[in-house]
């Protein structure tokens, strides 16, 4: 939170930060920050000082926390890959906990979603799961129960800006 007072102008992680937005990143290890980490804590085991701990169970622990406290659920997502498939997959391991673990959660859907992806499934940027799949796996509410979702094939450099200029002007419409 300190990023607040330290990080001037405006940026998506300040202001998630400030708003109390949780930030998760499932493929920490595949990024370029993650070598950057990945390279400090060796400096850190050769210098014999103490390392940083990393343990992304405990995004996954948060995630599903919030899950089972939420009403309903929706996901708004750009691409595919690990985040669209980590941030799905909460359904069926809640599903998975309850079953293996014996324990009465809820059972938990997406009722809503939005993604926004250049690609058709054929070519793997969906990950091979568009929404609509989802529901045979036990990720969302299907159509037909009240499930609401929409997939945009395009690039979202092109698509996120048009969404983002289109919702301003109607918020300040309805102001």
């Amino acid at each position: 939170m300190e990023c607040r007072k330290t990080t001037k102008g405006r940026g998506i992680l300040k202001s998630a930060a400030m708003k109390n937005v949780p930030v998760y990143i499932p493929a920490f290890t595949d990024s370029e920050l993650g070598i950057d980490v990945g390279v400090f804590r060796r400096r850190q085991k050769s210098n014999q000082e103490p390392v940083i701990t990393f343990d992304p169970f405990l995004d996954m622990d948060d995630y599903t926390e919030r899950v089972l406290k939420s009403k309903k659920i929706g996901i708004f997502t750009i691409g595919g890959g690990v985040p669209r498939n980590w941030a799905q997959q909460v359904a069926p391991y809640i599903d998975i906990i309850s079953h293996k673990l014996g324990k009465r959660l809820p059972q938990k859907r997406f009722k809503y979603g939005v993604r926004i992806c250049p690609e058709p499934v054929h070519w793997g940027g969906l990950s091979g799961c568009t929404y609509k799949e989802g529901v045979s796996w036990g990720k969302f509410i299907p159509k037909k129960k009240g499930g609401m979702w929409a997939e945009v094939i395009a690039d979202a450099t092109i698509a996120w800006p048009l969404l983002l200029r289109s919702i301003i002007e109607r918020l300040d419409s309805d102001r």
